[in-house]
């Protein structure tokens, strides 16, 4: 079985990819505070709901006619631009008292994600190793 494919572990590891993506895009709004024009970017957010349907879970093909299920890889990786926040004179949109909370709120969730993948893993090692009579 592949754990890191399919299955919780490849929901968890596509999440925590997710948000490494989204840490780039703020760090970039921040460098970008100063730049004349330069729009405040975001991606568009991640739900398992959508990568559960692009998943392959609990489905295998049989048959050369079989269609194949999307993959994962990707998911969430389009950049949006970021709404609500005032433009400066410069045309600049970018808050940076938002943006440093959101790279707070992404830090703080990628941090809870790694934690459960952690232990997923680690109950996969018990589950692997058995007990020993």
């Amino acid at each position: 079985m592949d754990t890191n494919s399919s299955g919780l572990m490849g929901l968890l590891m596509q999440k925590m990819s997710y948000l490494n993506q989204r840490q780039a895009v703020l760090a970039e709004n921040v460098a970008n505070a100063d730049t004349p024009g330069y729009k405040a970017r975001d991606l568009t957010a991640f739900t398992f709901g959508d990568a559960l349907k692009q998943a392959n879970i609990g489905m295998a093909t049989t048959d050369a006619r079989h269609i194949i299920p999307a993959s994962m890889a990707g998911v969430n990786a389009k950049t949006t631009k970021v709404k609500g926040y005032e433009t400066t004179l410069s045309g600049n949109s970018v808050d940076v008292e938002g943006q440093m909370m959101e790279v707070s709120k992404t830090a703080v969730e990628y941090k809870e994600i790694a934690s459960l993948y952690h232990k997923m893993a680690g109950l996969f090692k018990i589950a692997l190793k058995g007990t020993s009579s």
